[in-house]
């Protein structure tokens, strides 16, 4: 039952006078800035790795010259002179993904001039072909990259800020996109950012609109569709958009930057497409970027403010709890328009990286936090060439604190599964047996270390291998066509706690492919049967008792033969809570209250 708003004013104070303090932080620090050389009136800055060293490179729009700046890393954390490749005219904003699956980053460039994308594919030594150009909405502001259809190919999401809405564009599997696809948002859409904000499985976007005040969310359809968008109030002008889980309940929520008051509005997400009312932190002078990061390793995700004003960086460290600490203020160029993080310096610290409009070029700023103790990679993996049929590994050797580190492999950029052919999927070496022409891309492994100051895990990311496989027996691959095919997906559910709920997929395997294998995963985690969990490895799992716990997950389920391996749609679970009459029957109030009280309020209790 709901009460009224007068009625719960005394609850909301009690329960806000007993929400317990933060504990202390990890300490912060970034070595000065150092400036390299871009175009005209930079706009934008991204990583990617575009020359396959495993160091990480910067892409700059610079909106005054017409083209984007390619900047390539050195082994300690500096720069090469850019490389420029033209784009349309006045490019804004430049965003990374692998639009044609060859295992090389290519770009995608907003161009406020032409209203249209910009298209460079990639080449392997970190240059860029020429330009193809698609149409979108008027005065393009900036680009999100996702795979909006799970047909495995990435899509663009283009926020338009004079038209008011945003384009969405389905790649095809060569690198070309489909015409767009409106969808009304509110005044003057500047950012836009892709989150999974109902936990279905599907990408939804957000959009800050700097006219209207505005954070627009659309959620995702199964078929790359979007729903209409709704709004939450932001501030005045919003600038700039950034997801995260800023309070560790696993569900995502958004920074928002607001440039008039000169703060940074935290809207805390409940896991069902909804957010909270915003929390207002102070940053410096017209914010206009905000990233997110963990730049003092407590396993908490931070903010990284550019403050196009006062010609700083803002970091604030988060708590944990969906709050942060004072803001450090870190010098760089004139007007900082973006900021980016990566880790420039393969020292397993994310830096930093901060496009200033005025000065014309780019600040890098090393983290040099004694908190992490990254793991050292001592050999990369190699690229191969194999025939079809024939078994091969890749491997990778790396040293870690306690030398008790853990692997997870990952083909253009998604985890690996052990399953039909490929096994060693979370180990140093990954092996194919035998190897297939489906497994042609390129593999990284992401080596983890224990965690550090308080609960960070340290994280590096080996350099990409490209797998080759050419034809065998006569140039026949002998699993052509064998592979799995999922004849009936799972479907979501919604069960009581208490309750069982029950996901049932549906396989064949062509003649000759082999016997079928299941592995079902939670949020993307390997099951096992025990406790409340029974068939993870059978095409029927069962959840014995579903509880609150449960609420919101994502199954899916990997299906393997010899020939290969398919995973199936994810298919949501909603356990709905119990209302209870009270919150606080002991007759005190403390952090578990509060956290009862929203989780019921926000669920219609």
């Amino acid at each position: 039952m709901k009460h009224s708003l007068p009625a719960i004013l005394p609850l909301l104070a009690a329960l806000s006078a007993a929400v317990p303090h933060a504990h202390a932080q990890c300490p912060l620090s970034f070595a000065p800035a150092v400036n390299y050389a871009a175009g005209a009136v930079p706009r934008s800055v991204a990583v990617g790795d575009f020359n396959a060293d495993g160091r990480r490179d910067l892409a700059v729009a610079n909106n005054g010259s017409n083209n984007v700046s390619i900047l390539l890393s050195n082994a300690n954390g500096t720069f090469q002179a850019p490389v420029n490749y033209a784009a349309g005219i006045g490019p804004l904003f430049v965003a990374v993904g692998d639009f044609n699956a060859d295992g090389r980053p290519d770009l995608a460039v907003a161009n406020n001039g032409t209203n249209e994308v910009s298209i460079l594919l990639g080449n392997l030594s970190g240059t860029f072909q020429g330009s193809v150009n698609y149409a979108v909405g008027s005065f393009p502001h900036s680009v999100a990259v996702s795979d909006f259809n799970a047909d495995g190919r990435p899509d663009l999401a283009v926020a338009n800020s004079i038209s008011n809405n945003i384009s969405i564009l389905l790649g095809n599997a060569n690198g070309t996109f489909q015409g767009s696809v409106n969808y009304a948002v509110g005044g003057g859409p500047q950012s836009i950012a892709v989150g999974d904000f109902n936990a279905d499985g599907r990408p939804d976007l957000t959009v800050v609109n700097s006219l209207s005040g505005l954070v627009s969310i659309l959620l995702g359809n199964a078929n790359g569709t979007f729903q209409s968008a709704f709004g939450y109030i932001a501030g005045i002008s919003p600038q700039s958009v950034a997801v995260g889980d800023f309070n560790g309940d696993g569900k995502l929520d958004l920074a928002v930057t607001i440039q008039i008051d000169n703060f940074v509005s935290i809207l805390l997400g409940t896991g069902t497409g909804f957010f909270g009312a915003p929390a207002n932190f102070s940053v410096g002078t017209s914010p206009s970027s905000v990233a997110v990061g963990d730049f003092n390793a407590d396993g908490k995700p931070d903010l990284a403010v550019a403050n196009f004003g006062s010609n700083n960086v803002s970091i604030r460290l988060g708590t944990g709890t969906g709050t942060f600490g004072a803001p450090t203020n870190l010098p760089v160029g004139s007007n900082p328009f973006s900021v980016a993080v990566g880790d420039f310096n393969a020292d397993g610290k994310p830096d930093l990286a901060v496009v200033n409009f005025t000065s014309g070029n780019v600040s890098v700023l090393l983290n040099t936090d004694i908190a992490f103790s990254p793991p050292a990679i001592t050999q990369q993996p190699q690229s191969l060439i194999v025939q079809a049929g024939q078994n091969a590994p890749i491997a990778i050797t790396a040293d870690g604190f306690g030398n008790t580190l853990t692997y997870q492999w990952r083909r253009n950029g998604v985890p690996v599964v052990n399953g039909g052919n490929i096994s060693g999927a979370t180990t140093p070496t990954l092996t194919f047996t035998p190897a297939l022409q489906g497994d042609i891309a390129s593999y990284d492994v992401r080596v983890t270390s224990p965690p550090a100051c308080g609960g960070g895990a340290q994280v590096i990311t080996s350099a990409a291998a490209v797998v080759a496989v050419t034809g065998g027996g006569g140039g026949t691959d002998p699993c052509a066509g064998l592979q799995p095919n999922i004849t009936q997906q799972p479907v979501g559910l919604m069960v009581e706690s208490g309750n069982a709920a029950m996901f049932t997929i549906a396989a064949s395997s062509p003649a000759g492919g082999g016997t079928l294998t299941y592995r079902w995963r939670m949020n993307g985690v390997n099951l096992s049967d025990g406790g409340a969990v029974l068939g993870a490895l059978t095409p029927i799992l069962t959840i014995a008792a579903a509880s609150g716990a449960d609420n919101a997950a994502a199954f899916d389920c990997i299906v393997s033969n010899a020939c290969g391996s398919t995973r199936s749609d994810p298919a949501g679970l909603g356990v709905p809570p119990d209302c209870p009459a009270d919150f606080n029957m002991d007759g005190g109030v403390d952090g578990s209250d509060v956290e009862a009280f929203f989780d019921r309020w926000a669920n219609g209790c």
